[in-house]
């Protein structure tokens, strides 16, 4: 689990006073923890703010994400293309029902 950040912890990260910490809580643009008794912040909401982009896969995760992803719309294609198939051929079976029919 992350680390959660205090009030004390941000002020001395930016060089501000803890009151400031507080009116930036107030003004919504920090955001603490939630079912914490205390505020706190995490390293990532912080990140975030400061413009680090911080990154929830390691580059061997990421990967094996991306070549599933691939897989997986690959078959999806496949998968699309069986269906059209079976349509077009079950709409020919349709029509010819109801040519026999008339």
């Amino acid at each position: 689990m992350a680390q959660l950040l205090t009030r004390k912890d941000l002020a001395e990260r930016w060089q501000v006073n803890e009151a400031t910490i507080d009116n930036w809580r107030k003004e919504g643009i920090l955001t603490p923890c939630k079912g914490i008794p205390a505020p706190r912040f995490s390293e990532q909401h912080i990140a975030e703010l400061e413009g680090i982009k911080l990154e929830r896969f390691s580059p061997l995760e990421r990967r094996r994400l991306e070549r599933e992803l691939e897989e997986l719309q690959a078959e999806n294609t496949k998968l699309k293309g069986i269906i059209s198939q079976i349509l077009a051929a079950s709409s020919q079976i349709i029509s010819v029902k109801e040519g026999v029919k008339n």
